[in-house]
């Protein structure tokens, strides 16, 4: 006869709550990378509208913020008022086109504007235009007006003018530039031909006499590293106020010249 014996396993309580407490933990240290990899997610979502977004905006709105741009940083440069119609600039085709920029006259003078520019045509590098700098391949300012005249004390609106292009930064200004953390966009401009353009010189004769200014190029403003748009805006106003000085200069002398001649015939 043949007795079988039961086993018994004795399982201690402690062993089997300690398993149970591991499984938990474990479950809760899963739900928890599983909640963490989530909000990573969202996170990566939330960038990436956010960024769509910005570029949205930037591609939308890209005539209004040059047009502003320009006001603003062409008015801190001529210490006068810069006004801009219209801007219309076409990214993706590399091309655009400026309407009615105008640098008022310095206080003190007759005219309303001491430039007028006629029409500018732009073109760019499409691949820079969210980059720093900003490629300008060409600009073509056809036809501008240039104002010339004086005031009582004998002083012309030009050299008011190139005075303040000349005039050093404000040390308030430069010490908020250096604090401030996003670097400031630059441009480099390729190539800039200034054509047709016309002095409008007032106050040496009795009438307004007209000249015409030789055509004028310009090349890499800005350089490699590009410039801040007013560094940018003071080299071209420079330079075009330099070659309205010379012949307003030449006319002059041409004038005194003439008048001169007229005195000795006279007194024949």
């Amino acid at each position: 006869m043949t007795v079988q014996v039961a086993s018994c396993e004795i399982v201690d309580p402690v062993s089997r709550e300690n398993r149970g407490t591991r499984l938990t933990s474990l479950l809760l240290v899963c739900e928890s990378m599983s909640m963490t990899k989530r909000r990573v997610i969202y996170i990566v979502i939330a960038a990436i509208l956010l960024l769509a977004g910005a570029i949205v905006f930037l591609w939308t709105n890209l005539d209004w913020i040059v047009k502003n741009a320009i006001e603003k940083f062409g008015s801190k440069a001529t210490n006068t008022a810069v006004r801009v119609r219209s801007v219309s600039l076409k990214p993706a085709q590399g091309k655009g086109a400026i309407e009615g920029l105008t640098v008022a006259n310095p206080p003190g003078f007759e005219s309303r504007n001491l430039l007028s520019l006629g029409a500018v045509s732009i073109k760019l590098a499409p691949k820079t235009v969210a980059s720093n700098p900003v490629v300008i391949d060409d600009i073509r300012i056809t036809a501008p007006l240039v104002v010339y005249e004086m005031n009582e004390s004998r002083t012309s609106n030009v050299d008011v003018l190139k005075k303040n292009l000349g005039a050093p930064e404000p040390a308030a200004k430069k010490q908020s530039e250096k604090k401030a953390k996003e670097p400031a966009k630059r441009l480099r401009i390729r190539k800039l031909v200034v054509e047709n353009a016309k002095v409008e010189v007032r106050g040496l004769e009795d009438k307004p006499r007209v000249l015409m200014l030789r055509r004028l190029e310009m090349n890499d403003i800005g350089g490699k590293n590009g410039g801040t748009p007013e560094q940018v805006g003071k080299e071209i106003l420079s330079e075009v106020l330099g070659e309205v000085s010379k012949e307003v200069g030449k006319a002059g002398g041409a004038f005194l010249l003439e008048k001169g001649m007229e005195r000795l015939l006279r007194r024949k």
